[in-house]
């Protein structure tokens, strides 16, 4: 968020159209190397040598599911027409993403709130979260929170955190992780990510999913977590 003029579209909210992208970057090069600055540079995120760029959010309301970016050689490439055209595409295409997010939950209000094979505990933690390796439900102090693929994803970061105190994770490395099932074409793994996030920020917020750079993510938690596999 805030990185590049991706990140920098995602934060805001608001469409970006730019040219002259050449004499940017530029400058940026100029003002970094002038301030001492030691951070990379963002890359343009298509086309190496783009002139200009028109930049989108998709939103559905106030919540950001993504954003679209289309770049071009020509320095003057985008007017008005393609800003009304794209934003009209990228309607479409957030209200997709969020109907996808939504189909992810696959019949979680058919799910009951207490998992049948749930026991009444008593522990100290601050919360219990289970792991039902039959049909890849998590729960959450009995509560449920999240099943199928985006379930055994959160299962593997909490099972690295408890056994090695690992915080970090890349999506490549989950991409390549056997053991979560993940399709090998179109396996929507950032989707699958989203719909993880929100699930906690709604369910669980001691645990969080932190992005910390382009693939990467961090796994935030607070406080004492039980985990316990059924």
């Amino acid at each position: 968020m805030g990185e590049g003029l991706i990140g920098t579209v995602a934060r805001e909210k608001r469409l970006l159209c730019i040219s002259g992208l050449e004499a940017e970057m530029r400058y940026g090069r100029t003002i970094r190397r002038e301030s001492g600055a030691v951070t990379p540079e963002v890359p343009l995120p298509g086309l190496c040598d783009a002139q200009s760029a028109l930049v989108i959010p998709l939103t559905i309301g106030d919540r950001l599911v993504g954003v679209i970016a289309a770049e071009d050689r020509d320095p003057i490439r985008f007017g008005e027409w393609h800003e009304a055209y794209l934003e009209i595409i990228a309607n479409q295409i957030a209200l997709g993403i969020d109907r996808m997010l939504e189909a992810d939950v696959e019949d979680e209000a058919e799910i009951p709130t207490q998992h049948p094979a749930l026991r009444t505990q008593h522990s100290a933690v601050r919360r219990t979260v289970t792991y039902y390796k039959n049909d890849d439900c998590v729960f959450v102090d009995g509560e449920y929170l999240i099943r199928n693929v985006p379930g055994r994803i959160l299962w593997k970061l909490l099972r690295d955190w408890e056994r090695d105190g690992r915080t970090e994770f890349s999506n490549r490395e989950l991409r390549l992780d056997p053991g979560l099932g993940l399709p090998p074409i179109k396996d929507n793994l950032e989707s699958r990510l989203i719909l993880l996030r929100r699930r906690l920020d709604e369910k669980c917020p001691d645990v969080r999913l932190v992005p910390t750079a382009r693939g990467r993510f961090a796994l935030r938690v607070e406080g004492k977590v039980e985990l316990v596999e059924r």
